[in-house]
């Protein structure tokens, strides 16, 4: 290897990570430190005592309060930001060419992904919960969060979403750590959980993952890394496939008689469920969820599995669900347009969509207009008839341009062209022009859905006028 390659690939141990991070005296740099989870490891990392600087290609809420809180956050990437650094942590929503992490590994500083220093820092929790899905991760932490806030002591948690005190972090105590393994990238595969838990998987992330196929088995590894038990969720087919070549203890859950945790939905209301729980065959306890959506019944049994097989009180645990009342951009109600009621959700996969379109059909018994932006070209791509179906089932819908993330654009792959094949109730839009169509053209309940930054069209949905 030659001597700049070896720069390339410089690392430290997770000792060496730790220290780095508490000592007053050391500098981490964060580049991308405007992302969610990027934002509450730089949190975190101040906690701990280390200074903190970082950069994004804009300014943000988080990049705001970050600096008021004494980061020194610059707005562009530049390669001199990174001097002095002693060690870089970056996300992979940056290219390999990035400025800033070219020249911290031409100096030789230590450089590690937002995972792999995530897992560093983790490594000092004596319990440690990664929750891993397509869909319903941020929900389910915030449900552990919930329960485990009245089994007694405080959990450290990391979420890839606001968590109903408005911040995707909180800092706890050290017996317990809560947070998102993410399976893009491989990222759950840097983690070392004592649980895991797998709550669905569907083809996804195809820029990185080629098939189905790989993604089962970077789950099934993932999963096979708890040292306690994995929670698997068995009414999945893709996990079903999987479930009994993971190495370890494994609890499954589901609504089929083949799972250990067996759930039936006994009541429905208009924000919420009623279901029983029974572990082979004897009834443990009824349960009420106070938020829509029927997929979110799944993501409570897998919270309230984990919670019992740790030991945690029953009444503990029916408490904690019955008190959670949802998390930012998930059906999010956020206010009115006129008489309208307007919602955020955070949809973007075609199982996601569906759900929610159906999920606020059944809540407010009223025609839906979603106004969707597509999250990446591959993703739009290689789901595009998925896609299709899933938005068809709006009774208007409005699409806006793709947003891109860190994708260059694919010939023939474009909001437009989604919109003609879907037919007469879409419509394409610029972010800007939006108003002028939902006014004149649709009715019903509105939802601003996507993955990308959507802030400003749903300011401009709730508070600007034509």
């Amino acid at each position: 290897m030659s001597q700049k390659g070896a720069r390339e690939e410089k690392r430290l141990p997770f000792d060496k990570i730790g220290a780095i991070s508490s000592d007053s005296s050391k500098r981490i740099h964060f580049i991308g430190i405007g992302g969610v989870s990027m934002y509450s490891l730089a949190r975190l990392t101040m906690q701990r005592g280390a200074r903190v600087s970082g950069s994004d290609r804009e300014a943000s809420e988080h990049t705001r309060l970050l600096s008021l809180l004494g980061a020194e956050i610059t707005i562009s990437h530049s390669s001199a930001v990174v001097e002095g650094a002693d060690l870089v942590v970056y996300t992979h929503a940056i290219g390999e060419d990035n400025p800033e992490l070219c020249e911290a590994r031409e100096r030789g500083i230590p450089t590690l992904s937002r995972a792999e220093y995530m897992a560093a820092l983790m490594i000092g929790y004596r319990r440690r919960i990664g929750v891993s899905g397509s869909h319903g991760k941020s929900t389910t932490v915030a449900m552990l969060d919930a329960i485990f806030s009245r089994t007694g002591g405080e959990p450290s948690v990391l979420s890839g979403a606001d968590l109903p005190s408005g911040e995707p972090l909180k800092i706890g105590g050290d017996s317990l750590m809560i947070y998102e393994a993410c399976e893009y990238k491989d990222s759950f595969l840097k983690f070392s959980p004592t649980a895991a838990i797998a709550l669905n998987l569907e083809l996804d992330h195809t820029d990185y993952f080629e098939n189905i196929a790989a993604l089962r088995d970077s789950f099934k590894r993932a999963m096979g890394r708890a040292s306690d038990f994995a929670v698997v969720n068995v009414d999945d087919e893709n996990l079903r496939q999987i479930v009994k070549q993971i190495r370890g203890r494994v609890v499954t859950f589901g609504q089929g008689s083949s799972a250990d945790y067996r759930y039936s939905i006994v009541g429905y209301g208009e924000r919420g469920f009623d279901f029983t729980l029974s572990r082979f065959g004897s009834e443990i306890a009824r349960f009420h969820l106070n938020i829509p959506g029927e997929f979110n019944v799944s993501s409570a049994v897998a919270a309230i599995v984990t919670a019992l097989e740790y030991g945690a009180d029953v009444e503990k645990i029916r408490e904690g669900i019955d008190s959670f009342g949802g998390i930012a951009r998930r059906l999010e109600h956020v206010g009115r347009r006129y008489a309208r009621e307007v919602y955020y959700d955070y949809a973007h996969h075609p199982t996601e969509i569906e759900a929610s379109i159906n999920a606020l059909k059944m809540l407010t018994h009223d025609l839906v207009t979603v106004i969707f932006k597509p999250h990446t070209y591959s993703r739009t791509a290689s789901l595009w008839e998925d896609m299709k179906a899933a938005l068809s089932l709006a009774d208007h819908l409005i699409l806006t341009p793709i947003y891109p993330a860190r994708e260059e654009a694919i010939e023939g792959i474009s909001s437009e062209r989604l919109a003609y094949e879907i037919g007469s109730r879409a419509k394409f839009s610029e972010d800007d022009e939006i108003l002028k169509y939902l006014d004149r053209y649709t009715d019903g309940t509105i939802v601003v859905m996507g993955a990308g930054d959507m802030e400003k069209i749903k300011r401009d949905v709730l508070y600007k006028y034509i």
